[in-house]
């Protein structure tokens, strides 16, 4: 039997068998066997709560098992995802939808390959990821492969969150949920879900509401920030895509691509650009440049209803990050159906505000028009919002890979064993190691009593993933 090599998700390199058996009336299917490693044990023995590695794992191995083709029947049939395909030796990998199978099928030049538009598909130009509907006979060849029109596709989706405990992805309005086979494709390589960050450009697939498929379009690398001690505390900006806090020894998870990068606190500013790669770091060095700007600072707002449009000076904003305004008065307005226009005068005087705004709904306003009453929109200095926070007083403990520099959502916590403040949300955990490639993982907290513990799969040795420095 021939052996090929494969490169799991933690980078190691296994032999598994590629030929696909010609058994008279069989076709060969290869069976996920999925492994379930419960994380360490946490310094110390204050945890309550172990939370499952399963989903960090690195790839399940896989064993031969045959499929047998009814006596009735000719041929084998079943819809899956594309995870790989070989034009040289003329060999698809699928996962099937159903169950979680995963079949390799051979083809040749008079397999019929089409889209979900009945047209002529080349085998070169099938992509990872899409999921198909295949036909293979009894001499395990597949005889044909048609995109499959029960199934919807999204592109271009950023921002994606999955819980961990409940198997479910929103994605605007709408959930989904994934199974343990949904296959995730980063490159030519399959990752878990929890290796997908906010950051990341992605295509999901799928059919009703489960998805079957997360293809990393835009990935991301690491941006290690040397030379800032003259901006910690204050702000830095990557692009028009990220805005946050500069802390001592941050390292940044960033789409890749291209970007302008600027530091600001106060009147001083440094920028550069910046180019990230997938999966590697990059150093940027402020230590020598510096320049005067006009000051401004980040306006942080929390408006009701959420999806309110808002103009500041006449320009309709994106606020869900904060807005770096300059300092001085700005005209501010939000409009919103079924709700009254607000509008304010903005005063920015400081490095970073946070503003509270509630609008009053038109029908509230009605009625209290007809009782007589008059009643005015809300800032932040007329509301306070009280919420029960279940998560004080606990933490979320790292355990595993020892040695590893840990940063949570860009800000350095410390050497791994190590823990940090519980806070419930979406937290991009990143792990550093010289000699290593930098890895990060989505993790979900919820709103809960109790300390977490999570353990993470040991680090990567670097390979082509090298690290270079930018001080220019």
């Amino acid at each position: 039997m021939k052996m090929d090599k494969i490169q799991d998700r933690t980078g190691a390199i296994k032999k598994h068998p590629t030929s696909f058996y010609k058994l008279a009336g069989k076709c060969v299917a290869l069976g996920l066997i999925v492994t379930m490693v419960l994380p360490f044990a946490a310094c110390g023995n204050k945890q309550s709560k172990i939370v499952s590695g399963s989903s960090v794992l690195p790839m399940p191995s896989k064993k031969v098992e045959e499929v047998t083709v009814p006596a009735n029947k000719n041929e084998v049939k079943f819809t899956g995802v594309l995870t790989l395909i070989d034009t040289t030796l003329k060999k698809m990998q699928f996962v099937d939808i159903d169950n979680g199978t995963e079949y390799e099928v051979a083809y040749t030049g008079g397999t019929d390959i089409q889209d979900k538009y009945n047209k002529i598909l080349a085998a070169a130009s099938m992509k990872a990821g899409d999921i198909f509907d295949v036909t293979c006979n009894k001499s395990s060849k597949a005889e044909k492969i048609y995109e499959s029109s029960d199934t919807w596709e999204m592109t271009g989706f950023t921002g994606f969150q999955a819980d961990e405990s409940k198997k479910k992805v929103t994605i605007g309005d709408e959930d989904y949920k994934y199974v343990d086979y949904t296959a995730v494709i980063s490159g030519q390589n399959r990752i878990a879900v929890a290796q997908v960050v906010a950051q990341d450009e992605i295509t999901v697939r799928g059919k009703d509401k489960t998805i079957y498929s997360v293809t990393v379009d835009k990935g991301h690398g690491y941006i290690q920030f040397a030379g800032i001690d003259t901006f910690e505390n204050g702000y830095a900006t990557i692009g028009r895509k990220q805005l946050l806090g500069v802390t001592k020894n941050m390292l940044v998870t960033a789409q890749e691509g291209t970007y302008s990068v600027e530091l600001q606190k106060g009147g001083t500013v440094g920028q550069k650009s910046v180019t990230v790669v997938r999966d590697q770091q990059v150093t940027l060095d402020f230590s020598e440049y510096t320049k005067e700007a006009a000051k401004t600072g980040a306006v942080n707002f929390m408006v009701t209803p959420e999806k309110a449009v808002m103009t500041i000076d006449g320009v309709e904003v994106d606020y869900s990050q904060p807005v770096l305004l300059e300092y001085g008065r700005h005209n501010l307005v939000l409009s919103a159906n079924h709700y009254t226009q607000y509008t304010e005068t903005l005063l920015v005087n400081s490095e970073y505000q946070t503003k509270v705004i509630d609008m009053i709904s038109s029908d509230t306003t009605t009625a209290a028009n007809n009782t007589g009453t008059t009643k005015s929109s809300k800032s932040s200095t007329n509301k306070t919002t009280e919420s029960s926070n279940l998560t004080d007083g606990y933490t979320v403990s790292i355990t595993e890979p020892k040695g590893a520099s840990l940063y949570v959502d860009s800000v350095y916590i410390g050497v791994v064993p190590c823990s940090f403040e519980k806070k419930a949300g979406s937290k991009t955990i990143t792990l550093s190691q010289s000699g290593y490639a930098t890895v990060s993982y989505t993790i979900s907290i919820a709103n809960a009593t109790g300390n977490l513990t999570y353990s993470f799969p040991d680090m990567v040795e670097k390979g082509s993933n090298t690290t270079t420095t930018q001080s220019n």
